[in-house]
């Protein structure tokens, strides 16, 4: 006999909002904290910057690259068992990373970290689609977005504090704090009805989908490694186009492919993925590139430069769930357009960045992107779930992720590819923020185009529409009276 949950619908929900925020958090903090840290990493094992660079790449594209795989796995096999596989192989390549006695050791933690991660996120991202009420997910999106901010913004002061006092290997430590009492919530969780191993898994169409992710990232900065001829970089492009055109043929072709390009046709999923590209892009590459201007071209130390960052990750943190609420209550275009507007705008000011600012002229511009970043993120994402059905939902929310990581491996590879020199001209940074003004502006476009109302709320119209027909069928001729315990309709169920 199977055993039944004795816990409340409203209790299921909760837990599962607060381990899918435990497992999201793990990608930012992991992608930041280690940045503060790479000077003593390198200096250990005296490697050169450019083995620094793929520590902090391969782990995002690795994210990029496996969150579809993720998620449709957890579509095939169940989310509650992907999530917690997935949380079991981030701890084991923690671990590892902390014993590294090699940097290629490390940069392999690093990976598998990133892929078991991408197994984990996509697959809490869908329980909470699954378990948390329609009318309370722009909410609950929101809290995670926040969980989001939390982790990005207390990485490199965290990571710069427990490398100063302890080392650089016990920075790890901040995952365990993570993980246990995700493990252990989310073995309570019911267990998911949506999935199916049915069809055969998509493996070629994973593999082209690494290999363009990866050919992508090496045509951006390949050409930047000492040694490494021109030509590498027209030849790494050519193979991401290649990957890429026989991946969607291969998406065609497959019955659960690995990437659906099909969500793409959704209503809404479209402008929401190219707006979290944008935003992204435009926002990961900002706090990459001011500790580089502030350290270079000015006399900033490193808690200095932290502290300004945490005007713009603060403001994520507390306008992530506003912006849910306004997502929720008056519908999902309103707060994204706000918000992508409000990203331009904070970026507008630095296309004329002097090293003479005062720090005020930093802050109040990041100031206005974090809260643009808070207000729109939970009504795109919303959008983007919202869009699958519901035996699709991992499959959309890995895309989805893909795209946000897709947007910060394109502006720290342009970055790397504008800033030269040890210390990059101020020009070379107002041409890097003229791109990501532009960018941000693409945002408010794309935002415009996302439906006014939630997507779940027309699909329930539909389904109404659909009901009332059938019911006009059985009304003539006279349908038979169901058997007992026969359901009426399969909306019914």
């Amino acid at each position: 006999m199977q055993r039944q949950s004795t816990d409340s619908p409203g209790a299921t929900g909760r837990t599962v909002l607060f381990i899918a925020a435990l497992g999201t958090m793990l990608a930012p903090l992991n992608s930041t904290m280690i940045v503060v840290a790479l000077p003593d990493i390198l200096g250990e094992f005296d490697r050169s910057l450019a083995w620094g660079s793929w520590i902090v790449i391969s782990y995002l594209v690795a994210m990029a690259a496996v969150q579809p795989l993720g998620g449709s796995l957890g579509d095939r096999y169940g989310r509650r068992r992907l999530f917690l596989i997935g949380l079991i192989g981030f701890l084991g390549a923690t671990i590892l990373a902390a014993l590294a006695w090699r940097i290629e050791v490390l940069i392999v933690a690093r990976t598998v970290q990133a892929i078991t991660g991408a197994t984990a996120i996509p697959n809490g991202t869908a329980l909470v689609r699954s378990l948390v009420p329609a009318d309370r997910q722009g909410r609950a999106f929101g809290m995670i977005g926040s969980g989001i901010a939390v982790a990005a913004g207390i990485g490199p002061p965290l990571g710069g504090i427990v490398t100063d006092s302890l080392g650089w290997r016990w920075i790890f430590a901040a995952n365990v704090l993570l993980i246990v009492p995700a493990l252990i919530l989310g073995a309570r969780l019911p267990k998911d009805v949506h999935a199916s191993r049915r069809g055969r898994f998509d493996l070629p169409g994973a593999s082209l989908l690494t290999i363009s992710l990866v050919s992508l990232a090496l045509t951006l900065t390949v050409w930047r490694l000492d040694g490494v001829p021109l030509v590498a970089a027209p030849v790494c492009g050519a193979i991401a186009i290649l990957s890429w055109v026989m991946l969607k043929r291969q998406s065609r072709r497959s019955e659960h492919p690995v990437l659906n390009l099909g969500l793409f046709r959704r209503p809404g999923f479209l402008p929401a993925s190219l707006t979290v590209l944008l935003s992204n892009m435009t926002m990961y590459t900002i706090l990459l590139s001011l500790p580089v201007f502030l350290t270079k071209r000015g006399d900033w130390s490193s808690s200095q430069v932290g502290l300004l960052l945490a005007g713009l990750s603060l403001q994520m943190i507390v306008f992530s769930p506003v912006g849910g609420w306004l997502s929720d209550h008056f519908g999902r275009r309103v707060p994204a357009v706000a918000g992508t507007m409000m990203i331009a705008a904070g970026t507008l000011p630095f296309l004329g960045i002097n090293a003479g600012w005062n720090w005020s002229l930093y802050l109040v511009p990041l100031i206005v992107v974090g809260v643009g970043i808070g207000l729109s993120s939970a009504s795109v994402q919303t959008v983007a779930i919202q869009a699958a059905t519901a035996s699709e939902t991992g499959q959309s929310a890995g895309l989805f992720s893909t795209m946000r990581y897709l947007g910060s491996i394109i502006g720290s590879a342009g970055m790397a590819a504008i800033l030269t020199g040890t210390v990059p001209a101020n020009v070379e940074f107002r041409v890097l923020y003229a791109i990501l003004f532009v960018a941000a502006c693409g945002a408010v476009i794309t935002s415009s185009r996302l439906p006014g109302a939630s997507v779940q709320h027309e699909r329930e119209q539909e389904r109404a529409r659909e009901q009332e027909t059938a019911s006009g069928q059985r009304r003539t001729p006279p349908a038979p009276h169901p058997a007992p315990g026969q359901p009426e309709s399969i909306h019914g169920r």
